[in-house]
């Protein structure tokens, strides 16, 4: 199959998730003449993006997380909030080699702004665009590496590094 990315917040929505609803796999086929709300209902995996394995590579790695864990990840949601509007309002910058582009993304890697130095329109236009081109690409790196720094920072900080593996084990 087609190998999956999972970020952080990702593995710990998953965890969270299992662990509140003690996730099973859908019976074969519900009881007849019982109807199920829209969030009681359970859809096969299939139907979700074929996330089967997946799903159940999280619920096997999940029996071995102690429920002091599963307390500290729920304790965690808030500061995860917390830190998704600090992602959303820091400013990463990235200037081009010669510095004559620079591009600001968000810490969510929202590009905020470009500014070009009006002496980089002096160059070729295949000269520019591949300086712009690196400025963009750099930049949107740095976002990425300082938003996971901080990620990290924060499960390790709660004692959580096993969701870190847990996804490593996911991206398997």
């Amino acid at each position: 199959g087609r190998a999956r990315n999972f970020d952080v917040s990702s593995i710990m929505l998953v965890t969270l998730a299992a662990c509140a609803l003690a996730w099973s796999p859908p019976s074969a086929s519900p009881r007849p003449g019982v109807s199920r709300s829209a969030f009681s209902q359970r859809v096969p995996v299939t139907m979700i993006g074929g996330l089967g394995d997946s799903l159940k590579k999280a619920q096997d790695l999940m029996k071995n997380i102690s429920p002091e864990k599963i307390k500290k990840a729920q304790e965690m949601s808030m500061k995860m909030q917390d830190l998704q509007k600090e992602l959303a309002a820091t400013e990463i910058e990235c200037k081009s080699a010669d510095g004559r582009i620079t591009v600001v993304y968000t810490g969510q890697s929202v590009p905020l702004s470009v500014s070009i130095d009006p002496a980089a329109m002096a160059q070729s236009a295949p000269e520019l665009s591949e300086a712009l081109t690196n400025a963009l690409k750099q930049a949107f790196i740095n976002s990425r590496k300082h938003a996971d720094g901080r990620m990290m920072a924060l499960y390790e900080e709660a004692g959580l590094g096993d969701l870190l593996r847990m996804q490593a084990e996911m991206q398997k």
